[in-house]
């Protein structure tokens, strides 16, 4: 084969070659681009399931009745275990005549006291440790066990201490922007504010055959039955909670949003959905397989909902101060 010959068989090679890696290089990015739109619906769809199942998880339950009953801590006893091995030592000690090496028996006796002391200086530090412990859980139980027993006997201010601290509630960013609670002798009534509609996404995504994203317009009635759900999971995280962090048989939810008062004009917090939950009923929901929405047929509630318009206003079971 001339030179030629060798040269037009060469960049047929780099050729092939170069065909080769383009089609590699575009199968790559086909399986990337499935990837891709196989990680966006995805991602949709767990934001979807995020937004109405807010309610599963719950806050874990306090037995107060157990706290009342706890036992008081135990007072440690002074132990001198360093000390009575040092003194062991020293009174087992007696002279060799190979001592001398180190110094002689009176430097080795210095030192066996000098162990016996600083023994009783650790025994004693490791005594003050755990008494500093001891009055940290003893001041820990009576507080508890003080809220625990004015809790069960119905007392409003300590209600207001533990809510004060349910953090849980405002914690978690999909509830809304804020709880708020008003108490009297015989209720708790929480007054969640939710997110507006803009919380739902107004798209749908699958992906085609091809293995491309495919995004289109969620429907009006799919859209508004989606913010439904996400509303009534609130209300039933928000009592969840409340039942597990108190001994109240029953609390009143209403869930209020920022809806347009198309008598003034203007952007005001409106009820929205307003719930009596019992604890009996709702200790026998299975909060995982429930719908948020067919659930709340299990308890008394107002709501004013269409499909093709969503929410409007409620009065809800309990007046709201400010709302009225």
């Amino acid at each position: 084969m001339g030179w030629k010959g060798t040269v037009r068989s060469v960049s047929a090679a780099m050729r092939a070659a170069e065909r080769e890696s383009q089609r590699h290089h575009k199968q790559m990015m086909k399986e990337q681009m499935i990837d891709d739109a196989a990680d966006a619906v995805e991602s949709w769809q767990d934001y979807i399931h995020d937004l109405v199942s807010i309610h599963a998880n719950p806050a874990d339950d306090v037995d107060w009745t157990a706290i009342a009953h706890k036992a008081e801590p135990v007072k440690p006893q002074k132990l001198s275990q360093k000390q009575n091995f040092a003194e062991r030592a020293l009174s087992e000690f007696t002279p060799k005549f190979w001592h001398f090496l180190v110094g002689g028996s009176d430097r080795k006796r210095d030192r066996l006291e000098e162990a016996l002391h600083k023994a009783i200086q650790d025994d004693e530090m490791t005594y003050q440790a755990s008494i500093s412990s001891y009055d940290s859980k003893k001041a820990e139980w009576e507080a508890d066990r003080s809220l625990a027993n004015r809790l069960l006997a119905g007392d409003l201010s300590a209600k207001k201490e533990v809510i004060a601290e349910m953090q849980s509630l405002s914690s978690e960013s999909l509830i809304g922007s804020a709880v708020s609670f008003e108490l009297d002798e015989e209720h708790v009534h929480a007054i969640p504010v939710v997110h507006t509609d803009e919380v739902v996404p107004n798209y749908r995504r699958k992906q085609l055959q091809s293995g491309r994203l495919s995004e289109s317009k969620m429907p009006a009635g799919q859209f508004n039955e989606l913010y439904q759900d996400y509303v009534c999971s609130v209300a039933l995280r928000v009592a969840g909670d409340l039942f597990g962090l108190l001994p109240d048989n029953e609390v009143f939810v209403t869930c209020v949003a920022t809806k347009l008062n198309k008598t003034t004009g203007h952007q005001e917090p409106t009820p929205i959905l307003s719930v009596h939950f019992v604890k009996e009923t709702f200790a026998r929901l299975n909060l995982s397989n429930l719908d948020p929405s067919d659930s709340l047929a299990n308890f008394n509630h107002v709501m004013n909902f269409k499909r093709t318009k969503g929410f409007e206003r409620i009065e809800p079971l309990k007046s709201i101060e400010g709302t009225n």
